[in-house]
């Protein structure tokens, strides 16, 4: 799967933290966010990033709409349910 090959890729850069990939396989898109223990991090990968994501996505015939970057105040995942 594309998501996990780019996880192990992500994996090298300092400050990453983690990534959750969203899909719409009817409309044919996806929205990839990514993590990152601080904005100095995200800021210090992003020029690399960027060029390997334009790569990445023109081999696979597809488009990057945009990219855009927001503060994460909250963050919670609750453990599974035991049962």
């Amino acid at each position: 799967m594309a998501g996990d090959a780019m996880e192990r890729w992500l994996r090298d850069y300092d400050g990453y933290r983690g990534l959750i990939m969203l899909t719409d396989e009817t409309g044919g898109r996806a929205r990839i966010i990514t993590l990152w223990e601080t904005a100095e991090a995200e800021q210090r990968a992003r020029a690399s990033r960027s060029e390997m994501r334009d790569r990445l996505t023109a081999t696979a015939g597809m488009a990057v709409e945009g990219m855009e970057t927001y503060e994460v105040p909250v963050f919670e995942v609750l453990p599974p349910h035991a049962g």
